[in-house]
């Protein structure tokens, strides 16, 4: 078991938990940008961001409590299953496409069940339909559909335990891969800023030799005016701005020191715009929106993560390895074959 496979399971009083964050940091910088440990202080200084997505993912991983029996069987009683999927058919189908479930019951001794997050595309849609109005149906009343698209299974382990840990691992990853994109969003707003301030120096180079372009340098060039000095106040105006971005963006002598600010800060952001919810609906039998006092339908809960690029609905599952297609047959109607 790995060092964050023990940092996102369950602790006891004797976990030496500033070890445990220590190897976490190492693991930032090794993933994101492996300079930023050339920084003062770096440990110290990346530490709050660090400890956010350590407990971000924990939080969430943790909430994994309740499984469900994914199989044709559970699709006709459990109203989690049923609203997840159209048919039992499309249930075998994801459990068949899913690799990772595959590699875990051909890996060795695995037992015959394992556990897993189901995840699917969550969507509350106002639409028109019918519905029973008093002793008549209405065909545009207003009402609220869930649904679920994209399933896929991604996490597989063969505890709950297991489960929430390598499901902790998963989300402080995806919080890592954020800090990287915006380190690497940061490194080409540098790259064009430099560009900008070649530019702009090549122009002062020529107005020192009094040479011109063909064309005006921008639109209200003050070249077009024909005032060289106040051309030049412009170009040392512009090229202060250009420096200043430049060493914001983590340039120069502080480069590595303000990386490391903005890879922390990067950390942060992702934590806080990373909404977790436990969503509770009561859905009717096509997935219909019904009021919580509702004395029909039935009650179906699930996790939803919701960020800049998706909002998804998470369950945990339990799986059985005879009901997994391989190859188009059950693994235990395979093992009969053999």
């Amino acid at each position: 078991m790995g060092m964050l496979d023990w940092l996102f399971g369950r602790r006891t009083d004797g976990d030496r938990t500033d070890e445990l964050l220590t190897r976490a940091l190492g693991r930032t910088v090794e993933v994101v940008e492996p300079k930023l440990a050339l920084a003062r202080d770096w440990q110290s200084r990346l530490r709050p961001g660090v400890e956010a997505a350590v407990d971000l993912a924990r939080l969430t991983a943790m909430r994994l409590q309740d499984f469900h029996d994914a199989s044709e069987i559970a699709w006709s009683s459990d109203p989690v299953i049923r609203a997840l999927f159209a048919t039992a058919e499309d249930l075998t189908q994801v459990l068949k496409r899913s690799s990772d479930l595959q590699r875990h019951f051909r890996a060795g001794d695995t037992g015959d069940e394992a556990y897993a997050v189901l995840g699917a595309d969550f969507e509350a849609k106002r639409v028109l339909g019918a519905a029973l109005e008093g002793d008549r149906v209405r065909q545009d009343a207003a009402m609220t559909q869930a649904r679920f698209g994209g399933q896929h299974i991604r996490i597989v382990a063969a505890t709950p335990e297991l489960l929430q840990q390598a499901t902790g691992v998963r989300i402080f990853n995806q919080i890592l891969l954020a800090a990287t994109g915006r380190l690497v969003e940061v490194d080409r707003q540098r790259e064009d800023t430099n560009v900008t301030r070649a530019l702009l120096q090549a122009r002062l180079r020529m107005l020192d030799a009094n040479e011109s372009t063909l064309e005006p340098w921008a639109a209200g060039d003050a070249e077009a005016t024909g005032d060289p000095a106040a051309e030049r106040a412009e170009i040392e105006r512009q090229l202060a701005a250009m420096t200043a971005a430049t060493e914001s963006l983590g340039a120069g002598v502080q480069g590595i020191d303000r990386k490391l600010e903005i890879v922390r800060d990067a950390l942060l952001e992702a934590t806080q715009s990373i909404r977790i919810e436990l969503q509770r609906i009561r859905l009717d039998a096509v997935n219909t929106v019904l009021d919580e006092g509702a004395q029909s339908g039935a009650a179906v809960e699930f996790l939803q993560i919701t960020t800049r690029e998706f909002r998804r609905a998470y369950v945990g599952i339990r799986v059985s390895r005879a009901d997994v297609p391989a190859g188009g047959l059950a693994f235990a109607d395979a093992e009969r074959t053999l």
